[in-house]
């Protein structure tokens, strides 16, 4: 049979069978590892939105599991470092398949009789794991030296050195391409060996090459039989050890099994939803203090974190100089989880074990970086292996709120006054109806049978600037002859605020308020102008067991400007050109991109823009995660941002929430360019530039 002749030189079954001891080893070592991991990740509560394990294991064939193989995410967002990624795990998990299939191979034919269909193909595999193995896995390990070495993003600055990880992947190869040169050097370059036909040599085109080069140094055929017997047990010594000091504690490469582990396991929730705390009643304490009041698959994504990076990098509040991290969150969690484990395991059921020394949050950047998170999910978009920081975040305020009332004092004034009034929104003068003043707007009462029901919100009828866009939904739906109501004085908060913010019993108080009311108006299209009630009632209601048709007005708009039901117009104000911001609740969060930005090309004359970070690359407003009522230290984010639609050629900045609006105006005006630049909500545009319904809606 062509190809190379297994345990050649090793002296099977006397010396060459010894290499099976390495697969137990290499699996206990393995098995151990995890198991002890997976003692710490049991410390954490339930994780109970798992879901169904056949949609699981469906989606992550489809699209999770494959994402990660194909570094898809990576190689989008990051050309270079994608591609490396790539080459280093295929060129190496084809060198293991390669290292399978032999041995299954042989042991098929010496012990079972059965010869493989692969067998006939040795030749030909050879020349593929050598050529598109190996050499794919050096070029791996040649982009990343280049890439710590000379190109040396900040980001990749870490206590753990590299170098040796590249030094045992490198070493890994060396002494296989060695091993295959000097097999090659002393059968089929050798006239006296007939062990071989010398034509398949060069389908091994690397070892080949080695075999020369030690052949041209002056090395014998038979000097090179005997080193390859040494080299041979070196490359499984250096493989097995490999193996043990991954699982035996350098979690540098640990990753390697516990990422795709957690990308299969993690939470189905919609991302925009925040990982619910249960029933009030029998919960012990509240929000994370310790280890256990964090889910277990929280606990396991510590230990899945790569540390790469790619969350820091996003994160709108570390780019403006906050002290939060997302990565130094997880990796101080993962310390965290090893020191306070011990504490934990070694306690005595029926005691309570001490208190941790230090609070869960001191190394992350202290109670300052919990706040500055804007929970806009930029980290959650980034990470390669699917890890969510802001529900670990939130449940840490969660602590600091329900357990410590300790808070920003003025968020804590945001609180008060939802308790108190039903709306964050302290000091204003408006009430739920005023916008409606001269609107002819009917509420539920007066249009029962109406088919859309208006969700106004908070900030859409309480905050003077915001009116005039809620104006602007309501005529838009009388242009387009929509039959809809309003619940004016009825409405009252979803609640997201208080969620955000840590303060789970009040969101839930508010959140049962809101249910009540909205099913006590029967089945409706429920349409929202604010991405964050939006995503509240779409994405966390159905925790409470309350499913709504919910719809931003985004994709509601667009389909009737699809219709035909409203027909922009080139009539004055000229149209001029448009840059668009994506809302960190309605892009990330739940996946609408395209349905703005149909609007905005569907108005004639407007020319549409866009900013080097849009869509799943948007850059905060900075108003997510209840910062919209806290004082913000040093640069604003919406500075920033207002910065990169200053690169563009808008004229104005277009938004699809009140909180990004509200936050562009204020950041415009600081900036001095109120003259030339202004922000506006898109229904503000369309309807400047709709004049009235082309045809009646169709009947029902």
């Amino acid at each position: 049979m062509p190809g190379r002749e297994d345990f050649w030189n090793i002296g099977y079954p006397m010396l060459g069978a010894l290499v099976y001891l390495t697969v137990p080893v290499i699996v206990a070592a393995l098995a151990w590892g995890l198991w002890r991991r997976a003692r710490m990740w049991r410390l954490g509560g339930p994780a109970d939105d798992m879901g169904p394990w056949g949609e699981r294991v469906r989606g992550s064939l489809g699209l999770g599991i494959l994402d990660i193989l194909a570094h898809r995410k990576f190689i989008r967002h990051e050309l270079y470092a994608g591609l490396m990624h790539f080459a280093l795990f295929w060129g190496f998990a084809m060198l293991l398949i390669a290292t399978a299939l032999v041995a299954l191979e042989f042991n098929a034919e010496k012990y079972l009789d059965w010869t493989l269909p692969t067998v006939r193909y040795r030749v030909q595999t050879g020349f593929v794991w050598d050529v598109f193995g190996g050499l794919l896995a050096t070029a791996g390990i040649a982009m990343a030296a280049y890439r710590r070495q000379v190109i040396r993003p900040p980001r990749l600055v870490t206590r753990v050195n590299p170098t040796i990880m590249l030094a045992y992947l490198f070493l890994i190869l060396f002494t296989g391409y060695l091993l295959e040169g000097l097999r090659i050097g002393s059968t089929e370059l050798n006239p006296a060996s007939a062990l071989h036909d010398p034509d398949t040599a060069v389908w091994s085109p690397v070892g080949w090459a080695f075999a020369k080069v030690l052949g041209g140094a002056g090395m014998t055929p038979g000097a090179m039989e005997a080193a390859h017997k040494w080299t041979w047990w070196t490359h499984v010594a250096i493989f097995t050890a490999g193996f043990v000091y991954i699982a035996l504690g350098y979690r540098r490469l640990a990753h390697i099994v516990v990422s795709p582990a957690h990308a299969f396991l993690r939470s189905r929730r919609p991302r925009g939803a925040l990982r619910p705390m249960g029933d009030f009643e029998t919960l012990e304490t509240f929000g994370a203090r310790d280890l256990p009041g964090l889910s277990w698959l929280q606990l396991m994504g510590f230990d899945a974190c790569t540390n790469c990076g790619r969350c820091q990098d996003q994160c709108p509040a570390h780019a403006t100089g906050k002290p939060l991290s997302p990565r130094r969150v997880m990796q101080h969690l993962r310390l965290f989880m090893d020191e306070r484990a011990s504490v934990l395991l070694n306690t005595r059921p029926g005691e309570t074990p001490p208190p941790p020394e230090t609070p869960i949050y001191a190394g992350i950047g202290g109670e300052e970086a919990i706040w500055a998170c804007t929970s806009c999910a930029a980290c959650v978009e980034a990470c390669p292996v699917f890890i969510d920081h802001i529900d670990t975040i939130v449940d840490i305020r969660r602590y600091l709120v329900l357990e410590e009332s300790r808070m920003p004092e003025t968020a804590q004034d945001a609180l008060l006054n939802l308790e108190q009034r039903g709306h964050p929104w302290r000091g204003t003068t408006l009430t739920r109806t005023s916008w409606m003043e001269g609107q002819h707007v009917p509420t539920i009462e007066e249009n029962p049978d109406a088919d859309v029901l208006l969700w106004v919100g908070c900030t859409g009828a309480l905050v003077d600037r915001n009116v005039s866009v809620t104006q602007a939904a309501a005529s838009l739906l009388r242009k387009a002859g929509v039959s809809f109501a309003v619940l004016g004085a009825r409405e009252t908060c979803t609640g997201d605020p208080a969620r955000r913010m840590g303060n789970e019993y009040l969101f839930q108080v508010l959140a049962m308020q809101t249910i009540e009311t909205l099913r006590s108006v029967g089945q409706k299209t429920i349409l929202t102008t604010c991405p964050h009630c939006f995503n509240t009632i779409r994405n966390e209601y159905p925790q409470f067991d309350a499913v709504f048709d919910v719809q931003h007005y985004s994709e509601f708009f667009a389909r009737l400007l699809e219709e035909g039901r409203l027909r922009p117009t080139d009539t004055a104000p000229a149209a001029g050109s448009v840059t668009y911001h994506d809302s960190c609740f309605l892009g990330r969060h739940n996946g609408i991109y395209d349905a703005p930005r149909r609007i905005a090309k569907a108005i004639p004359g407007l020319r549409l823009s866009e900013m080097k970070l849009c869509k799943e690359r948007g850059f905060c407003c900075g108003a997510g995660g209840g910062r919209m009522w806290m004082e913000e230290e040093g640069e604003r984010i919406s500075h920033a941002r207002t910065d990169q639609f200053l690169e563009t050629d808008g004229d104005t900045l277009a938004v699809s929430c009140p909180f990004c609006l509200q936050m562009f105006e204020e950041s415009i005006d600081a900036k001095g360019v109120q003259e030339s630049k202004q922000a506006k909500d898109l229904l503000e545009v369309l309807d400047e530039h709709t004049e009235g319904a082309v045809r009646p809606p169709p009947t029902t």
